[in-house]
């Protein structure tokens, strides 16, 4: 072989060693890039259960190792941004977008989260608008509209929120989300039957809520729709495991128990949770009126000693504390009681129709009348006061001479 052919071999093998060469090098890199990227993923699967278990520190440990393999993957990003809101810690979810941004990332998550930042450091109208472009992104999600409208309850633009529900709600008609944020911005705007209706909607969607049923119920208790309140109501409390099913579902139940005259069902619903929640000074005279109801005077003194002893001078306590001495029979008790709350609140009318019961109760019959007349000049549409007025006699015995006492709840009348 002479020196042409050989140099001309050697280039040959050179060449195709350094084009077999290159690619091999590539490939490992590539191959270790595609590795970290899965293992990438693998981490951000982890940092997500740890999310939803409310694991925010680990979340944020995990989810930096992912960043860490593979820097391009956005819902990482947004992941470690919501953890770190969870903990309270916008500045650093701030960053964790700004390193987002610096990879040259963008999604409609990672714009959703800004508005979210924005909105928790009270910057409502920048995070409106952000939630609004997320929207234009990806109009599938519903988070992106209920932040929408939510903002916009918050700038009090409440009814340009609602014909934003309303034009999206078929939609999203499988998610009770929408209906139930409808109902709580009716309420707002005062449409109680529209609430209502928007409630119901919800549960016909979700099946069995008890959280939208929750608020069906209390709402149709105000609005003094008792039978219907009681309709949903009364399975909460009858599936409860224990007497922490709330105290407003129970004090809710039992006005409408009371409105039915079924003092017995009410006593029933707020007894246990009456013993274990003391503080509940709503339940307590609930109860209160409700065990006057049964006859159970031992429920009724226990339930307002516990009011009295948290709010003395609260007025309906007070109230309640002359009924239960007036239904015992301790006259001189409830009158005291009586004086003492009108001396503070002289245009009560509930005080003076109740000690006029009291007074006639003790045979004085002048000063009933007087009381039950200031009653009807307080409120001239008082039942009690007109009918206590016409079960008096029409002429009144001079009143008992009786001894001179201070008229106040130490001593009585």
């Amino acid at each position: 072989m002479n020196r042409t052919v050989q140099l001309v071999t050697l280039s040959a093998i050179l060449t195709v060693s350094a084009c077999s060469t290159l690619p091999h090098s590539t490939a490992r890199v590539q191959a270790r890039r595609h590795w970290d990227q899965v293992r990438a993923r693998v981490k951000f699967q982890l940092a997500e259960k740890e999310y939803e278990n409310k694991l925010f520190e680990q979340a944020i440990r995990t989810a930096s190792e992912a960043v860490v393999l593979d820097p391009t993957q956005a819902d990482t990003y947004v992941l470690l941004a919501q953890a770190n809101l969870e903990l309270g810690k916008p500045a650093t979810a701030q960053q964790a977008l700004g390193a987002a941004k610096r990879a040259g990332l963008t999604n409609p998550d990672l714009i959703y989260t800004q508005g979210v930042i924005l909105e928790q450091r009270g910057h409502i109208e920048a995070a409106l608008a952000k939630y609004a472009e997320a929207r234009e992104l990806d109009d599938a999600k519903v988070d992106y509209l209920v932040a929408q409208a939510e903002c916009l309850v918050e700038l009090n633009r409440p009814e340009i929120a609602m014909k934003l529900l309303n034009a999206h709600k078929e939609r999203f008609d499988d998610d009770g989300t929408i209906a139930v944020l409808a109902a709580r911005i009716a309420e707002l705007m005062g449409d109680a039957e529209g609430a209502v209706r928007r409630y119901r909607d919800a549960l016909l969607t979700l099946g069995d809520s008890p959280m939208v049923a929750r608020e069906l119920g209390l709402l149709l208790a105000e609005l003094g729709r008792y039978d219907e309140a009681v309709a949903v109501l009364e399975p909460l409390v009858a599936e409860a495991s224990d007497v922490e099913v709330g105290g407003a579902v129970r004090r809710a139940l039992a006005t409408c128990y009371l409105a039915r005259w079924n003092p017995t069902a009410a006593k029933r619903v707020l007894d246990e949770y009456g013993r274990t929640h003391p503080d509940d000074i709503r339940a307590q005279l609930l109860l209160a009126e409700a065990a006057i109801g049964t006859d159970d005077m031992l429920t009724a003194l226990r339930a307002v000693e516990a009011a009295r002893q948290r709010e003395p001078h609260r007025p309906e306590v007070r109230l309640m504390r002359a009924v239960v001495q007036w239904k015992r029979r301790d006259f001189g008790g409830a009158a005291g009681s009586l004086f003492d709350l009108l001396s503070d609140n002289p245009e009560d009318v509930e005080a003076h129709c109740l000690l006029a019961e009291v007074l006639s109760a003790r045979n004085q019959l002048e000063a009933a009348r007087t009381h039950f007349e200031r009653a009807l000049r307080i409120d001239a549409n008082c039942a009690w006061a007109a009918a206590g007025l016409n079960s008096l006699p029409k002429d009144t015995p001079p009143t008992p001479q009786l001894p001179t006492t201070k008229l106040t709840s130490a001593t009585g009348p």
